[in-house]
């Protein structure tokens, strides 16, 4: 049986984590609406936003340096229509896998400039 991908390959975490330095919209469950630069994704789709401006629905504007929205809030995130998603999707999975194959190139070889063992002769 083939290993399984990760989760965050499983979903379209990875797609969200690829827009981060980009300016997201993140519709939450309550119905407001905050528009910032995405900082941080994490695999659990935890986003972090910057520079961000929350609008409620009675259409209260609060501007927010920075703002962390729990995933379980997040409706929607909307994204600029320039955006290729199927582009960001590939590039974002070819950096896991370059990443991955070089922490097991490194794992296979070991650090650089290990330190030399002096072991007893047989």
């Amino acid at each position: 049986m083939p290993p399984k991908p990760p989760r965050n390959e499983r979903s379209l975490v990875c797609f969200v984590q690829a827009l981060v330095g980009t300016t997201v919209v993140i519709e939450c469950r309550d119905d407001v609406a905050i528009r910032g630069r995405l900082e941080h994704c994490d695999d659990d789709m935890h986003c972090t936003l910057v520079d961000a401006i929350r609008v409620t629905p009675e259409g209260e504007k609060t501007k927010l340096e920075r703002v962390f929205v729990r995933a379980r809030m997040i409706r929607y995130v909307h994204f600029a229509p320039s955006i290729d998603p199927s582009a960001l999707i590939e590039e974002k999975r070819l950096e896991r896998f370059e990443g991955a194959r070089h922490y097991a190139k490194k794992a296979a070889f070991g650090p650089r400039n290990a330190p030399k063992v002096e072991g007893k002769a047989r």
